[in-house]
Formats: structure tokens, C-alpha cells, sequence
């Protein structure tokens, strides 16, 4: 079963690098999904929340690991990033690399997904919105809701997803 709690009216929910570059990608088949969820807080239902170096690492999920087309990417990049104002960027401040480190070693996991609850913790957020279902058991004991709106059976399909030139961007 998917954890997907409610989420209330101005809960501030961090959205990680893999949703946003799901949502700029209408081709990903986790896209329909991502987007529904985000554009409720794109929208007001919740305030998104994105560390500050995100959507960088978004634009090189999409043009290197994807094949997405770099002119589209930026496009689509760019229009998140001036069409969304509610969209608060969160600075990766060396307080939140240390803690990240700290939870890295006390979760027994790597610091690159630690650096996510340990923005979540400093930025007051209530949950992740993530695909990456290692975060269920990362947010539990941080007292984070986890958030994946992508149906398992839809998480299958993207080992070794690619995305198909033709095909149309945000």
C-alpha cells in the first residue's frame, strides 16, 4: 500500500529532485501522477518547498540520464521556475550538510537522501514528496509524512526509462 497521507491546506512539503524532473517531463510515466499531486501545491493546497540546487540536478536527470532534449529542458525549467511563485527554494546551508551527515550516520543511509530530511527538518516541512520509496522508512522516525503519489505498479516502469525525442515537453 502507498503511503500518501492527506495532506492539510499549508503544509509545506519538500519536493525532491526526481518529482520535479517527473513533473517538467510529460512523456515519464510517473508524470500524470507527480503532476496531479504538485500541481495541488503549485496551486495553494500546500506550499512545495525545493532545495536550492534541485532544479539544476532536475535539468541533468532530463538531458543526461533521460535524453531529453537540453533546449526543451531548460524551457520547461525555466517555466517552473517563473510561472510558480509559491514555490519557496531552500538554501543547502552548511548547518543542513551537517545534519544531513549526522542522519546519514544515524539512519544507516547515504547522505545524498539525508540532505532531503535534514532540509525537510531545518525549512519546518511536514513530509517528502519523492518516487523513491526508501524514504518511507527514512521519514518515520523524523516524524515526516512520506509522500509518493506514483502507484507501485507504476514505479516499476521507470528502471532504465528514457525519454523519445518526438515527444512533447511542458
Amino acid at each position: 500500500m502507498l503511503a500518501r497521507p492527506l495532506l492539510a491546506d499549508r503544509d509545506r512539503i519538500l519536493v525532491d529532485v526526481n518529482c520535479l524532473a517527473i513533473f517538467l517531463v510529460e512523456d515519464h510515466p510517473g508524470h500524470l501522477y507527480v503532476a496531479r499531486e504538485l500541481e495541488r501545491g503549485l496551486s495553494g493546497h500546500f506550499i512545495p518547498l525545493v532545495l536550492d540546487v534541485v532544479p539544476m540536478r532536475a535539468y541533468w536527470i532530463m538531458t543526461r540520464q533521460w535524453d531529453c532534449d537540453s533546449s526543451q529542458s531548460e524551457k520547461a525549467l525555466r517555466h517552473f521556475l517563473d510561472a510558480y511563485p509559491l514555490v519557496e527554494y531552500c538554501p543547502v546551508s552548511k548547518m543542513v550538510l551537517h545534519r544531513a551527515f549526522d542522519l546519514a550516520r544515524e539512519l544507516r543511509h547515504d547522505p545524498y537522501d539525508t540532505t532531503y530530511l535534514a532540509g525537510a527538518l531545518e525549512y519546518r516541512a511536514s513530509g517528502i514528496m519523492t518516487t523513491d520509496t526508501d524514504f518511507r522508512r527514512l521519514c518515520r522516525p523524523e516524524h515526516l509524512d512520506y509522500v509518493n503519489p506514483v502507484p507501485p505498479r507504476v514505479l516499476e516502469r521507470f528502471a532504465g526509462w528514457r525519454s523519445h525525442p518526438e515527444d512533447s515537453r511542458k
